[in-house]
């Protein structure tokens, strides 16, 4: 899914404020989807000029003014047609795994070193996952639960993998 249906799913929950959309996105998205929350403010601009969604200003006493977004009858259509269309199989893009297959024209140390720190980049992703779950299962539906489940087994399924590389490089590192 690209950034605007992604608001827009967001937005079929109700009205909210860009800032609210970044805080949903950020722990919604951030674990599976190459997609920046830096890329929010340009679509919304965007998705206003197209008529999906509307924006109303909220004035407030001492504090700065508000943003609310609502989306239009335009703007669920252009969501459920999204939802509708086949999903097409992306192929995973892995740094580690292209210069893994390159890792011959490096030295032993440097191959480990290299696989180990990607290694640890992994775990620390996956442990930011796991301490966003209560937060994530306590607000979730059924879908967004399956989703968080999906995600919990592709990171442990991934630091097994690169664990086990780690394991072959230490136990043969010439190869």
């Amino acid at each position: 899914m690209d950034v605007k249906s992604i608001i827009l799913g967001f937005l079929m929950y109700g009205s909210m404020t860009g800032y609210e959309l970044k805080k949903f996105f950020t722990l919604s998205f951030s674990f599976f989807s190459g997609l920046s929350y830096g890329s929010i403010y340009p679509a919304l601009r965007g998705m206003e000029n197209e008529g999906l969604i509307s924006m109303q200003m909220e004035v407030q006493d001492g504090a700065p003014n508000r943003k609310v977004y609502t989306i239009t009858a335009a703007g669920k259509r252009a969501f459920i047609e999204s939802l509708q269309s086949p999903i097409a199989f992306e192929r995973h893009r892995s740094a580690f795994l292209t210069r893994l297959f390159f890792f011959a024209h490096l030295p032993p140390e440097e191959r480990l070193k290299s696989a180990i720190h990607y290694l640890d980049a992994v775990r620390e992703v996956q442990a930011e996952l796991e301490s966003a779950g209560t937060e994530i299962t306590t607000h979730a539906d059924h879908f967004q639960n399956l989703c968080y489940q999906f995600g919990q087994r592709f990171f442990s399924d991934l630091v097994r993998n690169i664990s086990q590389v780690v394991k072959d490089l230490e136990a043969d590192p010439v190869k």
